[in-house]
């Protein structure tokens, strides 16, 4: 049996494990998947203008902090819109008549929402999400080619 030794590799070991195991730039990269989704929700949203493209642009609306941006846990990121409508728009709505002296009614079965009416979705968050889902294999594979940089490795590949 032979011993060998290549020189230098412990410490290009624990250079990478030192740069891979940066908390900052883990975290940078779950905020950059969570500003991507945000992005395609403004490109997918039916509306143009307004309060709910101002929150996915992270923009106040008047004066209001609207969209969610939190990394609080270690594994993933929470990401979307305090505007109320939003979930009304995205997963659609009964429609609401409002008569005078008359009590809202709730909806039974398939008639009910004829007479009442009903609203579709437009799913634009999910459209997003899908979206954002094709954007993280590169978004990783740069993640790991920047890592491997910063330990020293040449990653010109």
């Amino acid at each position: 049996m032979s011993d060998f030794r290549i020189e230098g590799f412990d410490e290009q070991f624990r250079r990478l494990a030192r740069e891979a195991g940066d908390k900052r730039r883990y975290d940078d990269l779950r905020y950059d998947v969570g500003r991507k989704f945000l992005d395609h929700c403004a490109e997918e949203s039916p509306e143009k203008t307004g309060q709910l493209i101002a929150s996915f642009k992270r923009r106040s609306f008047d004066g209001k902090k609207e969209w969610i941006l939190d990394g609080k846990h270690a594994e993933s990121i929470e990401a979307g819109t305090k505007v109320f409508y939003a979930s009304m728009l995205n997963d659609g709505h009964r429609l609401v008549i409002r008569k005078r002296n008359k009590k809202g009614e709730r909806i039974r079965g398939k008639r009910g929402l004829k007479e009442n009416g009903f609203v579709k979705g437009t799913h634009f968050m999910d459209k997003a999400l899908a979206k954002t889902n094709q954007d993280i294999p590169e978004m990783v594979e740069s993640f790991l080619r920047e890592t491997g940089r910063a330990a020293g490795f040449d990653v010109s590949g």
